[in-house]
Parts: C-alpha cells; sequence; structure tokens
C-alpha cells in the first residue's frame, strides 16, 4: 500500500470537532496537506468498512465540507470535486476501492440472510453500485429465489418454519404478504409458504 499513510491520527472518521479551538483560518489550507489530510481521513475510513467508490466519493465531500464549516481547513481556490476524484481513483488503484468485490460480498451475505434479488439490487443503488453491475453480480452468485425465500422464512419462523398448524386462508396471506414486501414476487410467495416442512428442508439440502 505504498504511498497511503497507516496512521490513525486525529483525522479518523468522525472525529473533527464541530468547534475547533481557535478562530478559523483565514488563509486557504497548503493543498498538499488538505490532499493528506483526506487521504487520511478515506484510509482510515476504509479499515473499518467496505465502500462502493460513489458512496466513498460522497463521503469524503461531505467531510471536506464540514472541516471547512467548522474552520478546519480552508479551501480557497480548490475543488472539492477534484481533491475527491483524485482520492477514489488513487485508491481505487491500490485496490482499495472495488465495486465489484464490494457488490460481490454483499450480495454474497445478502443471500445467505435470505434477501431477494429485488431488494438486494435496491440495498446497491443506494450505495452507488452501477445498476448493470449490480445484475450482473447478483446473476453471477446464483442463488435460486425460491431458495433465498426458503432462507427468509427459515430466518422468520414463517411459511414451513412456522410454529403450530397451518394457517387458515388469511393467515397465509399474511405470511405471503411478508415475503412480496421484502421484495419476492407474490407467485412464488404463495408457491413457499404452502411447502411442507419436509419439502423446504429438501429444496435448501439440495441447493
Amino acid at each position: 500500500m505504498s504511498g497511503v499513510p497507516t496512521d490513525d491520527d486525529d483525522d479518523g472518521w468522525g472525529r473533527i470537532p464541530d468547534a475547533p479551538d481557535g478562530a478559523p483560518r483565514s488563509a486557504p489550507t497548503d493543498p498538499r496537506k488538505l490532499r493528506d489530510k483526506l487521504r487520511r481521513s478515506g484510509f482510515a475510513y476504509l479499515q473499518r468498512y467496505s465502500s462502493s467508490e460513489a458512496h466513498f466519493s460522497g463521503l469524503m465531500e461531505k467531510k471536506l465540507r464540514r472541516w471547512e464549516a467548522a474552520g478546519y481547513v480552508a479551501l480557497g481556490e480548490a475543488s472539492v470535486a477534484d481533491l475527491v476524484s483524485e482520492l477514489a481513483r488513487e485508491f481505487r488503484e491500490l485496490g482499495l476501492i472495488d465495486d465489484a468485490g464490494f457488490a460481490a460480498s454483499r450480495v454474497a451475505s445478502a443471500r445467505r440472510k435470505g434477501t431477494s434479488r429485488l431488494k438486494i439490487a435496491l440495498g446497491l443503488r443506494a450505495k452507488g453500485v452501477d445498476g448493470d453491475l449490480a445484475q450482473t453480480v447478483i446473476a453471477e452468485e446464483g442463488t435460486d429465489e425460491t431458495v433465498a425465500a426458503l432462507r427468509f422464512c427459515r430466518r422468520r419462523r414463517i411459511g414451513p418454519w412456522r410454529r403450530g398448524e397451518r394457517p387458515d386462508r388469511d393467515g397465509l396471506n399474511r405470511e405471503i404478504a411478508v415475503l412480496v414486501r421484502q421484495g419476492f414476487a407474490a407467485q412464488l410467495a404463495r408457491s413457499v409458504v404452502l411447502l411442507s416442512l419436509p419439502e423446504a428442508e429438501e429444496k435448501l439440502e439440495a441447493d
């Protein structure tokens, strides 16, 4: 990780005071020092969290604006967009930011929990992942949607894993509605909640 500071000093994420001691700076901060401050802050963040490039860039822009508003730095003629873009490019080239890897990790984790394709896609979009990339990663992960729905049912103890006898029509419709709200198709949800426990477990074991 040549060129990236490894010390986690007071520029770490979320540690900049809202009202630093001393008068606000009137002279622009040295551009080199400004880049170093942002680099240390960004690196400290990525040591703790994974992120898409767009999400990371948005956070870094907010960080710079917060520093400026608090009087911690004075941007002068420095361009926030240029500073953030330069940092994101540097971290991408170093492999610290990898949208495909970020998406693959999120998809794998979500599918193990029984999350629908639709909900995953919406979550990735909210994190700034390109829509086409998200769809590709979801498709390549390969979990069948029925299997994902069964995993969700097992976790929530509904459908084949409900306690007690199969409910009446209204009760079944409530279970179906739970799955639909999670992004599963209504027809698939109906077929899943009607499975017996042995049938459901067999499908999961076959996956």
